[in-house]
């Protein structure tokens, strides 16, 4: 896709100073990365360690560098190309009106499913790690200050950004002095919960520039610099004892599945997400300054969340594989990042304790700095879904917000929600998917703009087929889980949108088809309908 930077994008266009504004490509790197990378590019890997780590860091490798970069940057100039429209309006026009109602019930069970495995872990975290809150909460008002001193007070971006990463510092500091512990009991970690998902509404209700995107920005930092600590503590000798390949399938050894396809649900992202093109789509689209920022937005964030994967699968491989994989099986899958991120932290000086509340916190940070965008997403698909329904009721944002709230804490609840090992490839299946899907639709426009689609419909193929068939794999399981223990009732939920999410994804491969029919274009049609053959 050739760029024009003379050019004026959606954000110069239709500027509004809430979704419509340029950014500079710095800050909006740091934003687009943040946004995408959440706990998928940490604990699928970590997870994925079952089946050795070998294949996820092969799956890793040429999943970034052939298929992810190419969804992220495609999805974002697609959107700048049609004027900042999101996939819905895209769908619409590219497809058909029916197709995009499918891809927003779609996208609204999806982040259900993301909100839902993000809520349970960062729930756990604020639970058992006391020396984490308080820096959390730091953070949060350290960026919406900084927000407010560069938007509005316009002081200059390098200044704001040099307070504010040393405060955050002071902040961790701070949480080691005065740990916050909360004990009620049975009800403690639903508590930590809903003041995550308290956090999140915020997110979803509040104006970009006033809450989400300067706490991403500066959320940035403090992750950052922990990645690259962990990179220098990786090449100080210390022992890898994971094994490089177990087997294809064995339930005692790679009790999430098969290979193939769980492996590649399992790694949620880092190779793929179809996360990334919501974000590309439906918000940095809108703060593009210039069309030849694409690439370093878009591409280098998908690079650097691959290598930030690559990372978490070496601080699970240090670690002795009975410690990782029981880990894994208790559902404390971040325990073993905190222990083997905070031990290469230590190998050059950072005291231990700091060490790890270090690395929970980068946890932390990585979570609740998706899931808010996640809810503000949410409520406007559940918005425009159910606009004209109950009165106009849904159209309220505070009201949208807090029904999704509701439907994620029954999924993820420890009295009601499934549990962790079933949530986390669920949600990782119906990502990758998304991504299948968001493949699909940036190959379609492709093809009306008479551009070459062959590097977007052969990933396009193999996702979806992939994709679909985990997901299969998992409802099948998710549903006699639920029969053998119906009181989990959460456990019924996502089993239920595992079928939801399969037959929508049909349904929508097969409105893209038809739309690829109505394409005249002989050389790109012929390569299209081996692939739609194949699904």
């Amino acid at each position: 896709m050739m760029v024009d930077p003379k050019k004026a994008t959606p954000a110069h266009v239709y500027m509004d100073g809430i979704e419509f504004f340029p950014s500079n490509k710095y800050v909006l790197f740091g934003f687009q990365w943040k946004s995408i990378a959440a706990l998928g590019p940490i604990l699928g890997p970590i997870i994925a360690i079952q089946w050795g780590w070998l294949p996820a860091f092969l799956w890793i490798l040429f999943g970034t560098m052939f298929i992810g970069w190419i969804q992220d940057y495609g999805s974002m100039m697609v959107s700048v190309r049609s004027e900042g429209a999101s996939f819905g309006p895209i769908t619409c026009e590219l497809i058909s009106p029916r197709a995009r109602i499918i891809l927003l019930w779609y996208i609204l069970w999806y982040i259900v499913l993301i909100l839902s495995s993000f809520t349970n872990v960062v729930g756990g975290l604020l639970n058992t790690v006391p020396q984490s809150p308080l820096p959390v909460l730091i953070t949060t008002v350290i960026g919406v200050l900084a927000g407010y001193l560069t938007y509005k007070l316009k002081v200059h971006i390098v200044i704001t950004t040099v307070i504010a990463v040393i405060l955050m510092y002071v902040g961790v500091y701070l949480g080691l002095l005065i740990p916050i512990k909360v004990d009620l009991g049975i009800w403690t970690i639903d508590f930590w919960m809903w003041i995550v998902l308290i956090f999140c509404f915020l997110g979803a209700v509040l104006p970009i520039w006033v809450f989400i995107q300067p706490i991403n920005y500066l959320s940035f930092y403090l992750v950052y610099f922990g990645i690259i600590g962990i990179i220098i503590g990786m090449f100080s000798g210390v022992t890898y004892a994971a094994p490089t390949v177990t087997t294809f399938y064995d339930p005692a050894v790679t009790f999430s599945g098969p290979l193939w396809p769980i492996l590649f649900v399992t790694i949620a992202c880092g190779a793929i997400s179809g996360w990334h093109s919501l974000i590309g789509s439906s918000i940095t689209s809108k703060q593009l300054d210039n069309e030849a920022d694409g690439s370093m937005v878009a591409g280098g964030a998908m690079i650097a969340e691959g290598i930030m994967a690559l990372v978490a699968l070496t601080t699970a491989a240090i670690l002795s594989p009975d410690v990782a994989i029981g880990n894994i099986k208790a559902g404390k899958t971040a325990a073993n990042f905190v222990a083997g991120g905070s031990t290469l932290l230590s190998v050059w000086g950072v005291p231990i304790d700091f060490a790890r509340a270090y690395t929970t916190i980068m946890l932390v940070i990585l979570a609740i700095t998706i899931m808010h965008i996640g809810l503000r997403i949410t409520r406007l698909v559940l918005s425009e879904l159910g606009g004209p329904a109950l009165g106009g009721i849904l159209r309220n944002k505070y009201i949208s917000a807090l029904i999704v709230m509701i439907i994620v804490y029954i999924v993820t609840s420890p009295k009601t929600g499934a549990a962790f090992a079933y949530i986390w490839p669920t949600f990782g299946g119906a990502n990758q998917l998304m991504a299948g899907l968001a493949l699909m639709i940036i190959t379609l426009w492709l093809l009306r703009e008479k551009k070459r689609a062959i590097f977007t419909s052969i990933p396009m193929v193999f996702m979806i087929v992939t994709t679909i068939s985990a997901l299969i794999y998992l409802a099948y399981s998710g549903i006699t889980g639920y029969i053998a223990a119906p009181e989990k009732v959460g456990l019924g939920i996502a089993a239920a949108i595992n079928v939801i999410l399969i037959v929508l994804a049909l349904l929508m491969v097969y409105e893209g088809y038809k739309a690829y029919t109505r394409i005249k274009d002989p050389v790109n049609q012929v390569i299209l309908l081996l692939g739609f053959l194949l699904l």
